[in-house]
């Protein structure tokens, strides 16, 4: 056997080449062309590539001999590349013939998108047990340190083989997540799906294993400021709210959340003390939907009994045709009005963020016109504060049915 390395290839994040102990890596070249040349070669190794498509890939728009002797000058540097790396008959690693260029396909190497690729297939083999096949993946997710080249996501032929590998990662982290949560190995739960979510922020499954994780080894208040910022996240970003299964986790963290209360202290001057915090005390309550449903229908059944007025109020913001803002603008002027809300209600309003272009309201007012002078406040201070933002504000209004029990 060969004592000679192999050639080392990765392309899921950065690109590099290692050969033995030299690197060489698209994070340490300010040129990008010699780097675009070269992931393409290695990615279609097993065709030749016509010089028009090389040409179009790299000088777009350019006719004539100057991009052609462009490309020659460009090969001569990729091969210099490949020959300060070390590896032998580095001029030959590039074939060139009259109307076409190809990787020298004969040459042995690891590429990472292909040992990733058959470690994820080789995962799903239906003869495997689960420790088996939790070993695989884990393996498998050690290959993935990004998307497929990412310093080059813009480019057109990137954006259409990158979803493929993501979407296998995707698939490969619920995977894991689900062996691991089977064998109840909750600190390794965590650890993969934090890490997933900073390679993609926006897969609700990743959040909704790593919160279980914090629950379960007694991370409470983590596994609550997790999905407040995810449920933040998907709100202002998305303009979506989180799925039924994540509402029921959240449930599960506010009954472990009291629970750890509850142990803390039994002394009831403490318990009110930390109820009425000074931070919450301050303008309009502000919550979650979840916890916002549940004030409603207790002041749904306490309306029945006590004979008191509630009244449900919505705020709704749109472009002055009706039609949805830019997320951007969207994002922005919501935050704006929901300081507004803060600041001109008072502390016994209860709001939430219903979608990404409404807030809702219980106001505690004896009439619907009581109601509409405060939302008329809220209108009013925004204009004030905002005279050029071109959003329309509609406000409604109307008493909240009472509920006998």
């Amino acid at each position: 056997m060969s004592d000679k390395p192999i050639l080392q290839i990765r392309m899921l994040g950065g690109f590099s080449l290692t050969y033995g102990e030299k690197t060489i890596s698209d994070a340490s070249y300010h040129l990008k062309k010699p780097w675009m040349l070269l992931a393409y070669l290695i990615t279609f190794r097993s065709q030749e590539i016509p010089l028009e498509e090389l040409i179009n890939l790299l000088y777009p728009g350019e006719e004539g001999s100057r991009p052609t002797g462009a490309l020659k000058t460009l090969v001569y540097r990729v091969r210099e590349m490949l020959e300060e790396l070390g590896l032998p008959d580095s001029r030959d690693m590039i074939l060139v013939t009259r109307r076409s260029y190809a990787w020298n396909a004969g040459a042995p190497l690891q590429l990472d998108t292909d040992l990733f690729e058959l470690a994820c297939q080789r995962s799903g083999s239906p003869w495997l047990s689960p420790e088996e096949r939790l070993e695989l993946c884990m393996s498998a997710l050690t290959l993935y340190r990004g998307d497929l080249l990412s310093r080059a996501a813009g480019e057109r032929w990137v954006g259409k083989l990158a979803p493929y590998y993501h979407s296998v990662y995707v698939r490969l982290v619920q995977t894991t997540a689900a062996l691991l949560t089977e064998q109840e190995r909750w600190e390794e739960v965590i650890q993969v799906c934090g890490r997933a979510i900073q390679i993609d922020g926006y897969e609700e499954r990743f959040y909704y294993y790593l919160i279980r994780g914090l629950i379960h080894t007694g991370q409470t208040r983590q596994a609550l400021e997790r999905y407040r910022r995810m449920y933040s996240l998907f709100y202002t970003e998305l303009g979506v709210p989180p799925s039924a299964e994540m509402t029921e986790l959240y449930q599960e963290i506010i009954r472990e959340r009291d629970r750890d209360t509850a142990r803390e202290t039994e002394d009831l001057a403490a318990v009110s003390s930390f109820l009425l915090r000074e931070d919450r005390l301050a303008g309009a309550f502000f919550c979650e939907l979840e916890v916002f449903t549940d004030i409603y229908n207790l002041e749904a059944r306490s309306a029945a009994r006590s004979g008191r007025t509630v009244y449900l109020a919505m705020v709704s913001v749109s472009m002055r045709d009706a039609t949805v803002p830019p997320l951007r603008m969207l994002n922005s002027y919501m935050e704006k009005l929901a300081d507004c809300i803060r600041d001109t209600l008072r502390r016994g309003d209860v709001v939430a963020q219903y979608s990404a272009t409404q807030y809702i309201l219980l106001l505690p007012v004896p009439s619907a016109e009581k109601g509409q002078v405060a939302l008329n406040r809220v209108v009013g201070s925004f204009t004030e504060k905002y005279p050029r933002c071109p959003l329309l504000l509609r406000t409604s209004i109307r008493e909240i049915d009472a509920v006998l029990v």
